[in-house]
């Protein structure tokens, strides 16, 4: 943890109101993005935010902080999230008979499809820089492996080395869900 937010954990763990409500306003709105992007649900990404903000309030004295405290709040925000997921995924199973119509198939399998591109964009967040970029560049801006070299000025052996790496520790990451994960992005392996 760098200085400054080595300063402000001493600070929320002191209980000290100001700046807990300074740093919570600073970084809500790239938490709930995030947390938005992998629930696909507002109220529960603003529900899971304020919950890990009342915990480190209510038991920062003794939380031992390893990271930076952003990192420790983002991976606090992807575990409740995936917990949420899982809890709901249970209770909807808990819910439904034996056979299941088609429409309760349609909402099981978008409440596991979320789980699964938590996990996936996680396992994204967790890739050095420069691989996470080629990656993202690759399949979410759909650029071409040549037009991804020129962009950062390396070579297309590069770029196809990072691809590798990415898609491999990223399936180690889903490793459960592989099979979800080649139905859902299967077009992406391309």
């Amino acid at each position: 943890m760098d200085l400054k937010e080595d300063t402000i954990w001493k600070k929320i763990q002191q209980k000290d109101i100001g700046t807990f409500e300074r740093y919570y306003k600073e970084y809500y709105k790239s938490f709930f993005v995030m947390a938005c992007k992998y629930l696909k649900n507002p109220t529960l990404a603003e529900e899971i935010i304020n919950d890990v903000f009342m915990k480190i309030w209510e038991d920062g004295d003794k939380i031992a902080i390893e990271m930076s405290l952003k990192s420790y709040i983002y991976k606090a925000i992807i575990n409740r999230s995936i917990n949420a997921l899982n809890k709901n995924k249970r209770e909807y199973q808990n819910q439904t008979e034996v056979s299941l119509i088609p429409d309760e198939s349609y909402e099981l399998r978008q409440i596991e499809e979320n789980e699964l591109k938590i996990r996936l964009y996680a396992a994204i967040d967790q890739l050095p820089d420069q691989c996470k970029k080629v990656f993202e560049m690759s399949r979410f801006d759909e650029l071409k492996q040549q037009e991804i070299a020129d962009k950062l000025g390396i070579s297309i052996k590069t770029v196809k080395n990072h691809i590798t790496i990415a898609l491999k520790q990223i399936s180690k990451s889903v490793e459960r869900y592989l099979l979800l994960f080649i139905l859902i992005f299967g077009d992406f392996l391309h």
